[in-house]
């Protein structure tokens, strides 16, 4: 693999990097980071360059404000934590650049209140020379914490909650100015993009689950399930089911590992990048109860603003532990796709809008899951416990 490609967002520091994109005019920086293709390793893999673009356009001469987000939400996927840990230079150095390309003099480094190692190392790589304030600041734990606009109440000292979009915050973002939010891994490619021109080829992913050293790793945007279960020494034994993305991420089946982990390849696969978790999920699991796990834990963590997730999640947990516990009706699947159809629409943010992925994926690949306990009243694996002896039930049903 050419050194420009190859994947090193652990290892390498690009130092003078700063120092260089100080000598650039503006639009040469951002012609430099269109050319590199880097799109936001957050999840959602929109264009960065257009993100400053967008800021620079909203700025009126007041201030602008950069937050890196390095929170973490997914207690499984800890990508921020480790790039701060053994590369804490780069984030900072991409702060810098990052700042300087949208005119922003005050910039956040916003972290899960347990990343202490990350902290650590963040504030030792902090200095005058990047020519930024850079604050440290904590989230609130849980979940939500880290949703892009739940993380400007926190930083306004209000609670953790979505609010609605448009306006976005490279309009109204932090103290209703012009705000530029990336994650600390989008960021932490600009130094090397500037310094090497490189390409943003690669991806930082979480492998988790049934394989033989779970971790982060640093893939090849494009390889596929199968190779990055590899690159983390295969699975421990025959899979059921890949979950991509994290908690609000679709369940595929363990026969799908030529899927390319790529933006818009996984979202043509039913699901999406979220927090760039894959867990293996090993054969005898039972993804009707997978599923319901699942939107329990989003149930528990939605921040509970918006009623299409807020009840949504709690409707959908509620109906796929009444199947598992042999309380299920033909109809409930026709009732669990209008839910998801309606989270997906009205929710105010990502966490509503993608979690009905778990059920159009789960519904879609594992069918016999949801069949055998609805009709036959049985877990097709014979590890489910019954959990309610009366059915969620609801004014109007399909």
């Amino acid at each position: 693999m050419p050194a420009s490609t190859a994947p090193r967002l652990l290892e390498t520091e690009a130092g003078g990097a700063v120092a260089k994109a100080r000598d650039l005019p503006i639009e040469n920086l951002l012609e430099l980071i269109e050319k590199s293709g880097l799109r936001g390793r957050g999840g959602a893999g929109y264009p960065f360059v257009d993100k400053i673009r967008a800021v620079r356009h909203n700025a009126d001469g007041g201030p602008i404000y950069l937050i890196a987000n390095a929170y973490d939400a997914d207690p499984g996927s800890p990508l921020s934590r480790t790039l701060l840990a053994r590369n804490p230079g780069n984030v900072l150095a991409g702060i810098a650049i990052a700042a300087r390309a949208v005119g922003a003099t005050e910039a956040y480094l916003y972290l899960h209140p347990e990343a202490v190692e990350a902290r650590a190392a963040a504030e030792e790589a902090i200095d005058d020379e990047l020519g930024v304030h850079v604050e440290i600041a904590l989230g609130p734990g849980g979940f939500m914490g880290g949703e892009e606009s739940a993380l400007l109440a926190v930083l306004e000292s209000r609670r953790a909650m979505a609010r609605q979009r448009p306006p976005y915050p490279a309009e109204q973002g932090l103290r209703m100015r012009p705000t530029l939010i990336a994650s600390a891994e989008t960021l932490a490619w600009v130094p090397l993009i500037v310094a090497e021109q490189a390409r943003a080829s690669t991806k930082l992913v979480s492998v988790t689950g049934a394989v033989v050293r779970p971790g982060v790793y640093e893939i090849t945007l494009g390889s596929q399930l199968g190779e990055i279960l590899t690159e983390a020494g295969g699975a421990t034994g025959k899979l059921k089911g890949l979950h991509v993305g994290g908690p609000t991420g679709g369940i595929l089946a363990g026969s799908r590992t030529d899927t390319r982990f790529d933006f818009d390849d996984l979202r043509v696969a039913g699901t999406h990048m979220g927090s760039a978790q894959v867990r293996a999920i090993a054969a005898g699991t039972c993804i009707v109860n997978e599923a319901a796990a699942l939107f329990a834990y989003l149930a528990k963590e939605s921040c509970a603003i918006c009623v299409p997730c807020r009840v949504g999640t709690k409707r959908v947990q509620a109906i796929l532990e009444s199947t598992y516990s042999g309380l299920g009706r033909d109809t409930d699947l026709a009732w669990l796709d209008e839910l998801g159809t309606h989270m997906e629409r009205f929710s105010l943010c990502g966490f509503g809008i993608t979690a009905p992925s778990i059920l159009r994926t789960t519904m879609r690949e594992f069918p016999d899951d949801y069949r055998i306990h609805i009709q036959e009243k049985r877990c097709p694996e014979g590890v489910c416990k019954p959990v309610r002896s009366r059915r969620y039930e609801t004014m109007v049903q399909p």
